[in-house]
């Protein structure tokens, strides 16, 4: 591109000729000179105006294509900062489901080991529950254990009785022993005892 510095030079040079043509050395003007002077101006003028245009053209020309490349490089920039904004709404998206996910299994942890440890107490109460029952029923069989002990007892001192009062010519006891009450009260004695040990045995 021409620069305005040489538009200017080449408007002076024309004048500059112009004048020469109008004053020249030998103070003779004829009308065929004044005439082809004129026209040299009106031609210098005309050249001046084409190249204004062609510059002015030219300044147009790339004031409309720095213009575009401002566009282009402007949607660019806009194309860019809205991908980055993508970027980062994924990357914080991805963060909050890894960070729900962990929360999720930690609270599902939490959840198991309560309930770990809520069988635990459950099985500890059953288990309790269990023992007390045994302790219960074992007691309980101590206790007829024990009344048939005394029944025992009370039925070999009645045996003893009719063992001592015997015929005085035959020794024989005047009323007959029922060993079979005494075996049947002991038996009694010893289921009921042993099913209380069992119970009590059992963890």
């Amino acid at each position: 591109m021409r620069n305005y510095k040489e538009i200017g030079l080449i408007i002076l040079a024309a004048l500059f000729l112009a004048s020469c043509g109008s004053t020249g050395g030998s103070q003779i003007i004829s009308s065929t000179g004044s005439t082809s002077t004129s026209e040299s101006e009106r031609q210098a003028i005309l050249e001046q105006q084409r190249v204004l245009a062609e510059e002015r053209a030219l300044v147009r020309e790339q004031e409309a294509l720095v213009a575009e490349r401002i566009a282009e490089a402007a949607r660019l920039a806009q194309q860019e900062q809205e991908r980055a904004q993508r970027e980062v709404a994924r990357q914080e998206a991805e963060r909050q489901r890894e960070l729900a996910s962990r929360r999720a299994q930690e609270q599902a942890r939490i959840v198991a080991a309560q309930q770990a440890r809520v069988d635990e107490l459950s099985a500890q109460i059953a288990a309790n529950d269990n023992e007390t029952e045994n302790l219960e029923a074992a007691n309980e069989f101590l206790r007829q254990a024990v009344a048939a002990a005394e029944q025992l007892t009370d039925a070999l001192a009645a045996e003893e009785v009719k063992y001592n009062n015997t015929d005085p010519v035959t020794g024989e006891p005047l009323e007959s022993l029922d060993s079979g009450r005494l075996d049947q009260l002991a038996e009694e004695v010893s289921s009921l005892s042993n099913q209380a040990e069992s119970l009590l045995s059992q963890p």
